[in-house]
This record gives structure tokens, C-alpha cells and sequence, in this order.
């Protein structure tokens, strides 16, 4: 049943990256459209989580916890766009991903067995990771870059971690008032940063469905993510989640959207696809 629920999780990253490859290169062209998507995105989430929330009780820690959850969250979307803006986009990513290793490493500190066959592993995966990114972008770094990256890298990071410790709590089963506090919190920020209206940013059907499948995917990635961080080891929910959906990403790059591949990026997803085979069977 975990296996099942993680390849629902992972398939749901993996469709959100490719419905937004498709939407982002040629239509949504500014901050603005990007706001007004994901409001309509994180709308569909506060609907499903707030009707799996109707009868029950949310703490007061949940309600903390969502809060913070929610302003992380946007923080950390907000500085790797900020990144992606002032730096190169494969270092950049390469940083973001990389912030894996803050989640999984938390999980010595909830009485989880380190293993250091994994960690090995996991820089493993980041190294191929790496190579797999189109290396095309001729932005140079400066000291501007480095700050969105460190700000994006710590964000991101922090993300894994309030997952595991609200699933580590006695308040874990909570998760939908949890992630209900937390939409609504990303859905008010990206109000508030939004400028233009719907009218005003010529917002079709298309879009609007778009957001809506995105929103469904976010649903279903968020509740499973949340609920499996308290039922899997660190070590290896964390980099199998992230390193999968990244690597799956970028092989429908190439077989739906016919992009080329050079031969490091090739040798990036085939050794990232072993790392994580071999992920699966170390103890």
C-alpha cells in the first residue's frame, strides 16, 4: 500500500511539472499569470481539504504549524523564482534540489537509524541529477543569485522538515486542517502579490482547466507526501520522492515534448534512475 501511494505521489509531481512545461514556455509569461494560476490552483485545494475537514477538530498546533507551513512555502517558490530571475537555471536547480539532503538527514532527530550508505547515495543522486540539466542558460552568478539560492535552498529544505514534525506529533492525523491552513495562507500571499485582474490578463478556458488539474495534483502530492513522511525512513522517502519526480520529469521532456538530451544529460538520468533503484534495496 506505501509503494502504491508513492507512485500515486510521484505520478502526480510528475504530471503538474509536465501540464506546466506546457502551459509556462508560451502563455504564462509573468509574475502576475503565474499568481492568478496557482490562486485558481490552490482554490481546488482548499475545496478538498476543507471538506475532509468538516466535522473535525484542528489544534492549535496544527494551526501553527499550517500557518508556518503556508508562509514557507511561498517564501520558498518566491526566492527560487527570484534565482531563476538573476543566476543560471541549471546551477540554480541543482541548489533547490539539492535541499533534499535538510529533510533527509531531520530524521536522525526523530529516532530514525542513520545510514550512510544512503547519504553516499543521495549526493550520488544530486551529482546526476546535475548532469541531467540543460546546461544552455548564459546568465553568469553573481552575489545577488547566491542570496536567492541560499534563502531558496533553506526554504525548500524547511518544507521536508514541518511535514515530518507534524507527522511525528500526536496531532498527525490533522493532516487535512494542516494542509486546508496552509493554502489558504499560499492562496492569500499570492493574492496579495498579484496586481492584474483575470480580465486584464486575458485568462481563457485552457487556463483555467490547467490550474485545475494542477490543483488536483498539488492535492494529492501534498496529502500523500505529508502522510508518508511519517511512515517512511528520511533517508529514503525524501530522495526516492524528489529524485524520481525530477528524473520522470525529464524523461517526458524528451519522449512528449522532443527535447534533446546531450550525452551528460543521458548519463545523468540513466545513473540517477540506478541511484534510486539501488535506494530501494539498501538497508
Amino acid at each position: 500500500m506505501l509503494f502504491i501511494q508513492t507512485v500515486i505521489s510521484i505520478s502526480s509531481m510528475v504530471l503538474q511539472n509536465c501540464l506546466f512545461n506546457n502551459i509556462c514556455k508560451k502563455e504564462l509569461t509573468t509574475n502576475d499569470h503565474i499568481y492568478r494560476f496557482n490562486m485558481i490552483m490552490y482554490a481546488v485545494c482548499i475545496a478538498l481539504f476543507g471538506i475532509a475537514v468538516l466535522g473535525g477538530q484542528v489544534s492549535f498546533f496544527t494551526v501553527a504549524l499550517g500557518l508556518s507551513f503556508g508562509v514557507i512555502t511561498a517564501l520558498s517558490n518566491l526566492y527560487k523564482m527570484r534565482a531563476l530571475n538573476a543566476g543560471p537555471m541549471h546551477i540554480t536547480l541543482l541548489v533547490t534540489t539539492s535541499s533534499m539532503i535538510i529533510p533527509t538527514m531531520s530524521g536522525v532527530f526523530f529516532g530514525e537509524r542513520f545510514s550512510p550508505i544512503k547519504l553516499i547515495l543521495v549526493v550520488f543522486l544530486i551529482g546526476f541529477i546535475y548532469l541531467s540539466f540543460d546546461k544552455t542558460d548564459n546568465k553568469k552568478t553573481n552575489g545577488k543569485w547566491l542570496f536567492f539560492c541560499v534563502l531558496a535552498f533553506l526554504f525548500q529544505g524547511s518544507i521536508g522538515v514541518l511535514q515530518k514534525i507534524h507527522q511525528s506529533s500526536a496531532c498527525k492525523g490533522e493532516l487535512n486542517g494542516f494542509l486546508l491552513i496552509s493554502f489558504v495562507c499560499s492562496l492569500i500571499y499570492s493574492r496579495i502579490r498579484s496586481r492584474k485582474s483575470y480580465k486584464d490578463l486575458n485568462f481563457r478556458k485552457k487556463h483555467i482547466i490547467f490550474a485545475m488539474i494542477c490543483g488536483l495534483c498539488t492535492y494529492t502530492m501534498n496529502f500523500l507526501n505529508l502522510r508518508l513522511s511519517g511512515l517512511l525512513p528520511s533517508q529514503f522517502f525524501f530522495p526516492i520522492v524528489n529524485g524520481s519526480a525530477i528524473i520522470l520529469s525529464s524523461l517526458m521532456s524528451v519522449l512528449f515534448f522532443k527535447e534533446h538530451l546531450s550525452k551528460k544529460q543521458t548519463i545523468g538520468l540513466i545513473g540517477g534512475i540506478t541511484s534510486l533503484i539501488v535506494m530501494c534495496f539498501v538497508g
